[in-house]
């Protein structure tokens, strides 16, 4: 089996193009969680969705448990192992998943990676805004990394009211991708991500009355198929904001929750290991000026090699369970 890339839009099977950076768009149509380790001539990954499309034929969304990379596949050829999800318990993905159960929810998610030299990553949040995306964030995130000569890792979270009306600006990230520039992960960031001002956080965003979590979820993932975006396994809450109950409806559909522990607007600052926040959709202004002096402050340690982008899929480790009755900073 090809694996998909991190820029996440090979698709493995006939009727689509399999070339790097793009595919047709989808029409998901009852897309649903359906979790199941699955098999085909030996490959074996773990379902996380299946589909229709416009004609009828059967789509799944997977991901591989161990490089945690998504992938899309017709459904034919592909058959269930019956074996209970368990079996991954050792696997990345099962590893993150019971830790994130058993502490995960205090820090919405994972919030750093980590091990010795550790780079930071970079996750750029696109809540719905009428603004403009800030495309200075990757033209200068590729100045400073372009003498590595491969694409930049940068995490993208990715609401489905903010697909829908920046399709311009979601395409320009797309021919990024296409140029080599950016390898991204595109994260759930829920479909309508509401958010009421003056109401406050413990009671906003996926805690207002009438929000359906599952269908949040799908929601944006349709809007990313639809755009020909493939989700990864990842998932990051509106605000940062969550309780145990909301976050295991989540993990429940098999996403993993990403949190942070630089949201930069909010001064929190970046430490080997972090994942960083900033907002892409130009209602942050201020983190992302932050962002770009943290790269200049950087630039001889990054031409050094010794300051870099982690990618989100790659080489995680479990995060330390933070000590019980203690909360993260929002």
């Amino acid at each position: 089996m090809i694996p998909a890339s991190r820029a996440a839009w090979f698709v493995l099977g006939a009727g689509l193009a399999a070339t790097p950076g793009q595919i047709r768009p989808i029409a998901a149509h009852d897309l649903r969680v359906s979790l199941a380790e699955i098999d085909s001539n030996g490959v074996r990954l773990l379902r996380l969705r299946t589909f229709m499309d416009t004609s009828g034929s059967p789509w799944m969304l997977a991901v591989d448990p161990f490089s945690l990379e998504p992938s899309l596949h017709r459904r034919f050829g592909w058959m269930e192992t019956g074996r209970p999800l368990e079996v991954l318990d050792s696997t990345p993905w099962g590893r993150l998943r019971r830790v994130e159960l058993d502490f995960g929810w205090r820090t919405a998610g994972l919030s750093r990676i980590l091990g010795r030299d550790r780079g930071i990553v970079l996750s750029v949040d696109l809540c719905p805004s009428r603004k403009p995306l800030d495309r200075r964030i990757v033209r200068r995130v590729w100045d400073s990394f372009r003498h590595d000569d491969k694409p930049v890792p940068v995490s993208f979270s990715l609401s489905g009211t903010w697909i829908r009306n920046h399709a311009d600006d979601l395409a320009w990230l797309e021919s990024q991708v296409d140029s080599g520039r950016i390898d991204p992960t595109w994260i759930n960031h829920t479909d309508h991500h509401r958010y009421i001002r003056g109401v406050p956080d413990h009671r906003n965003f996926l805690f207002l009355p009438g929000t359906d979590v599952l269908a949040e979820i799908l929601g944006a993932e349709r809007e990313m198929l639809r755009h020909g975006a493939i989700p990864s396994v990842f998932f990051r809450f509106p605000g940062l904001m969550d309780d145990s109950a909301i976050f295991g409806r989540v993990v429940a559909t098999g996403l993993l929750p990403v949190g942070s522990d630089a949201w930069l607007a909010k001064r929190q600052a970046a430490r080997p290991g972090s994942i960083v926040l900033i907002h892409g959709n130009g209602n942050e202004p201020v983190g992302v000026d932050d962002f770009l002096r943290l790269l200049d402050s950087e630039r001889m340690n990054i031409r050094q090699g010794s300051w870099h982008l982690e990618d989100l899929s790659e080489d995680l480790e479990e995060e330390e369970a933070p000590p019980k009755g203690t909360d993260s900073a929002r």
